[in-house]
């Protein structure tokens, strides 16, 4: 990332979501335009879950995952911590909040996420940025 920006972010998901951003995705052709991978920082106790466009390999998110301890059977998930983004994405400015609905849409649509806690978004969210947005004279 060129520019990075680093947020907390405090959200609560399930096993299941756990699950689905541990297993990340691997392009398999040119339609599949994400990846998303992750690696275990196992001094911290966390995961960092790392999402990036297929075709450039550049990273516009991270996101920091503690797992729950796990003490009961039916799983306890995890938190995210934090999110890290890209802030320019081609002289377009990423708000804190604008990367966390990218970041939830992209998983949605790709791993199939839940975040239960989350609203839906848009899609159109995802390129529809507020500050490209011109004013009509």
């Amino acid at each position: 990332m060129q520019e990075p920006a680093t947020a907390p972010w405090d959200l609560s998901i399930s096993d299941a979501d756990l699950k689905k951003l541990k297993a990340g995705l691997e392009p398999r052709d040119q339609d599949d335009k994400w990846r998303v991978s992750v690696t275990d920082q196992s001094q911290s106790g966390t995961i960092a879950v790392h999402v990036a466009r297929s075709g450039t390999g550049k990273e516009l998110y991270k996101l920091v995952l503690k797992p729950s301890d796990g003490g009961s059977s039916s799983g306890s998930g995890a938190k995210i911590n934090a999110i890290t983004w890209e802030q320019n994405k081609g002289g377009i400015r990423i708000s804190e909040e604008q990367a966390k609905k990218e970041v939830v849409i992209i998983t949605r649509r790709n791993l199939e996420c839940d975040f239960d806690a989350l609203p839906e978004y848009d899609v159109s969210d995802l390129w529809n940025h507020p500050a490209a947005q011109l004013e009509a004279n």
